[in-house]
């Protein structure tokens, strides 16, 4: 599978919602509530933490369907990629890569100039780490989940855009 057969649909952060972003928004959560919720075993309180209106958030579409999402939103520390989330039937066809590629896009397109991070679930963190993501010497455990603090350098930002034929 390639980017072709993808589409992003982008909700940005601070505009008023649009009656297609709130069937979007819905579309996330219903992607984060199968992944989190019911695959993980997060507690519905822990993942529905009430910052949805107040982030941005990632889309993203395959041959039709709702596969993935993300969010972020500005934090102390920068700005974070979080609430990563891909359907199980699709992982593994390069899609997380596209879907971290459009969050940083669109962090960068709301002029957020501020370091980019995320909390890997360690088991994920090699994947992150190819995407050019490098990991800090912050281990915590977050709903029972072993995770790691990483960061993306703009250089790194740069050639996840410039290594994807696809890309803008």
């Amino acid at each position: 599978m390639d980017s072709s057969d993808c589409h992003v649909i982008v909700i940005p952060l601070g505009i008023q919602r649009k009656p297609y972003d709130l069937q979007s928004l819905i579309d996330c959560i219903a992607i984060r509530e199968s992944v989190f919720i019911e695959e993980q075993g997060v507690p519905r309180d822990i993942e529905q933490d009430g910052k949805d209106n107040e982030s941005g958030h990632i889309l993203l579409w395959s041959k039709g369907n709702p596969v993935g999402t993300l969010r972020y939103r500005k934090t102390d520390e920068g700005v974070k990629l979080e609430r990563i989330a891909i359907l199980p039937a699709y992982r593994g066809k390069h899609l997380g890569k596209i879907l971290i590629r459009e969050g940083i896009r669109s962090v960068r397109m709301n002029q957020l100039e501020e370091p980019i991070y995320i909390h890997a679930q360690e088991h994920a963190a090699s994947f992150y780490a190819t995407l050019g993501f490098i990991e800090k010497d912050e281990h915590t455990i977050e709903a029972g989940i072993r995770h790691v603090t990483m960061y993306i350098s703009r250089e790194s930002e740069l050639a996840l855009f410039d290594t994807d034929p696809h890309c803008m």
